[in-house]
């Protein structure tokens, strides 16, 4: 029995080590796999006992305090909302493919191609493409340089084709093929002459929020490509959007596959187009940028033929009085020939007018201003002038308008004695030796404490004023007697005796002048609109005179727009500004104003630039009023309002009938001199303050160099 466990147990021995000896054999292999396994499940648990740790774990968690771990959780959320983000920004979730078209996200989206290119195409020849403020395009151009001996080949080899088939044709198509021939002729030698060759494909991606509208823009896209001066051949990606696509994607590779043969004069050409979309205008001064390009916008109102006025408007807080003042400052400071005058009621522009040196004249006080005053017309405005215009009878309408806004204001109806006025206001013209003649407007100008006197005069002695009949001495003493009250508070003394003596202020001798109507805490009465009119008055005299131009910024407009007895004298400046270097800039809240008379319209027609800020009362009434579409409408009622996170606020600017988005930003220095606040800073402040600051600002002052007359 033993022998025979023995026998079996070195036959077991035996065989086991004839597996072992023979591992390429299938029980080998096994008994090996199973050894392996042996020694590796031993060796890991005696790893295990080896460096088993008698400590206790803790979980790092358990060490960090509630809040702690609150702020992690909140930072990790926060990290993960940037990383969809992210996503959300790279590639939309889903996208729908159609035959011409695609819907991206929450867009529709069309993405044409260019299949043939000008052979010589004009510099900025896609400018008209980036001016179509209204569509939302992108565009992508796919430059790469070929091999100049290859493409000097493959060149010649056109124009050799083309110059055989010319040879060959024998209809009236000869022509057409000789013509190409011999411009892929002079191709082939601006390539020998060493210009660079590249192969370009463009590709631009139409967007609308709607398949209707989608269609639209991209009829509009097309025109512009097809028309001059792009004189290209656009087509639909039909069937293969996303191919188009996918290489109109900024960091995309051109999959779609089309490209052309472009020289480097050509590929100088396009790459100008967005700088063209732009306006850089010499003389003018940098309004923004343009919100798509970045290029500066350069505007200069005083080369418009249409007139150099212009309006700014916005609700509280957008930018518009930011912009107005840096564009102020841009204005005066761009030319030596420019004065700069400040009209506004609210005290907003002190610490600008204080930084600039300005002249401040406090309105209200003692500071004599006549608004009967006249000046002499100069030579070359006359000469400018119709044979029937009149300045003496426009300075009676200016007059006349100014009273009978004195009275509308306290609620007092003229009637009939408004002829009983004018024949005051004449006479007391008459009496200084002013006539129609224009000789005679250097004379001393009356004042209204003159008119007092002629009133007086006919309450004496009422026959000297009589035209026709005994009848009217009556009547002429009543009106005379009435109006001497009823004048009384321009008498001395009275609440407007400073507006009843002759002007003691010239603007020609300043520089800058801040026209302050001291309010009271910024509020406005009843009287504000009498006095700006008066102000814009002088102004106009003064800028008669004057062969200097006149920068005049009048903030809170709406105070005068809105006056009706206003409107008509207003009108009648605005219709003459230009013929005297006037640019009237008016800055509003509103535009309502602009449409509630006649006269205000007019006023609207002479504003030759137009910029609006974000403006949320621009519906599309106000839209088709000023003549805007409906994306221009919505830039407007989506502007990003200024503000210091943002760094810029957004505006839409028109000139001449041509519509631009612009984001307004000022350098450093312009910022401080702009928030300056003379309550609470110094001079010193300012940038360039120091030891020559009295020198710098004298030097700002130097009185405006004379020009000669261009008018």
């Amino acid at each position: 029995m033993d022998n025979q466990i023995l026998q079996s147990g070195s036959e077991a021995v035996g065989q086991l080590v004839e597996w072992l000896s023979n591992p390429i054999a299938a029980e080998g292999a096994a008994l090996y796999v199973g050894i392996a396994v042996v020694l590796g499940v031993g060796g890991t648990r005696l790893w295990d006992w080896y460096s088993e740790d008698d400590d206790e774990e803790v979980a790092f968690s358990d060490l960090l305090d509630e809040e702690t771990l609150k702020d992690g959780k909140a930072e990790r959320q926060l990290l993960d909302d940037i990383a969809e983000s992210h996503k959300t920004i790279t590639a939309p979730a889903a996208i729908e493919w159609d035959t011409r078209a695609a819907r991206v996200g929450e867009q529709w989206t069309t993405t044409l191609y260019i299949t043939e290119y000008p052979d010589y195409p004009n510099d900025g020849y896609l400018s008209d493409l980036f001016e179509l403020t209204d569509i939302q395009f992108d565009l992508t151009a796919h430059l790469t340089p070929k091999n100049q001996e290859r493409a000097r080949n493959e060149l010649q080899e056109i124009a050799d084709d083309l110059q055989v088939d010319a040879d060959l044709e024998q209809s009236v198509r000869s022509t057409y093929l000789q013509e190409r021939a011999n411009e892929a002729a002079a191709t082939y030698k601006a390539v020998e002459n060493g210009a660079r060759v590249f192969d370009q494909g463009l590709y631009v991606t139409v967007r609308a929020d709607e398949k209707d509208d989608l269609r639209d823009a991209v009829q509009t896209v097309t025109s512009a490509l097809r028309d001059d001066p792009a004189n290209l051949t656009p087509k639909t990606a039909i069937c293969r959007q996303d191919l188009a696509l996918q290489s109109a994607a900024p960091i995309g590779k051109n999959v779609f596959g089309r490209t052309s043969i472009a020289l480097g004069g050509a590929v100088g050409a396009m790459l100008s187009s967005p700088h063209n979309a732009t306006i850089l205008e010499e003389g003018g001064v940098e309004f923004g940028i343009h919100k798509d390009t970045q290029s500066p916008v350069v505007i200069d109102p005083f080369a418009r033929e249409n007139g150099y006025a212009m309006f700014t408007v916005g609700d509280t807080g957008s930018g518009k009085s930011f912009s107005s003042k840096q564009n102020f400052i841009r204005s005066i400071e761009q030319s030596k020939d420019r004065i700069g005058i400040i009209l506004e009621p609210l005290n907003n522009w002190a610490g600008v007018a204080e930084a600039l040196g300005a002249k401040r004249i406090t309105v209200g006080g003692t500071l004599g201003l006549n608004p009967l005053e006249i000046r002499e017309t100069p030579e070359h405005v006359q000469r400018a002038m119709g044979e029937d215009a009149s300045p003496f009878n426009e300075k009676l309408d200016d007059a006349m308008s100014f009273l009978t806004n004195f009275f509308a204001l306290r609620g007092i109806s003229l009637g009939d004695r408004r002829t009983t006025l004018e024949l005051g206001l004449k006479r007391a013209y008459k009496r200084q030796g002013i006539t129609d003649d224009i000789a005679t407007h250097s004379n001393p100008s009356p004042t209204i404490r003159d008119m007092l006197d002629v009133f007086e005069d006919m309450i004496d002695d009422p026959e000297a004023f009589i035209v026709r009949s005994d009848e009217e001495t009556e009547k002429i003493t009543e009106d005379a007697t009435w109006l001497l009250d009823q004048l009384r508070p321009f008498e001395g003394g009275g609440r407007h005796a400073n507006l009843g003596q002759a002007s003691d202020f010239d603007i020609h001798d300043e520089k800058v002048i801040y026209l302050d109507l001291a309010q009271q805490e910024g509020s406005v009465d009843s009287s504000t609109a009498l006095t700006m009119q008066l102000l814009i008055s002088l102004v106009y005299e003064r800028a008669k005179i004057s062969d200097t131009e006149v920068v005049f910024y009048i903030d809170e407009a709406r105070y005068i727009m809105q006056d009706a007895a206003s409107l008509a004298f207003l009108e009648t400046v605005f219709r003459h500004h230009r013929h005297h270097d006037l640019s009237i800039r008016l800055v509003t809240q509103t535009v309502d104003e602009f449409f509630e008379h006649a006269e205000s319209e007019a006023i609207l027609d002479q504003c030759a630039v137009k910029q609006f800020h974000r403006l949320d009362g621009m519906d599309e009434a106000w839209a088709a009023e000023f003549g805007l579409n409906y994306a221009q409408m919505r830039f407007v009622q989506d502007a990003v309002p200024g503000n210091e996170d943002a760094g810029f606020a957004e505006a839409l600017i028109g000139v001449d009938g041509e519509w631009r988005g612009i984001q307004v930003t000022a350098m450093p220095n312009e910022k401080r001199v702009i928030d300056f606040d003379p309550a609470t800073q110094e001079l010193a402040s300012l940038p360039g303050a120091g030891d020559t600051i009295e020198s710098e600002r004298a030097a700002f002052h130097t009185a405006p160099t004379h020009r000669a007359p261009n008018k």
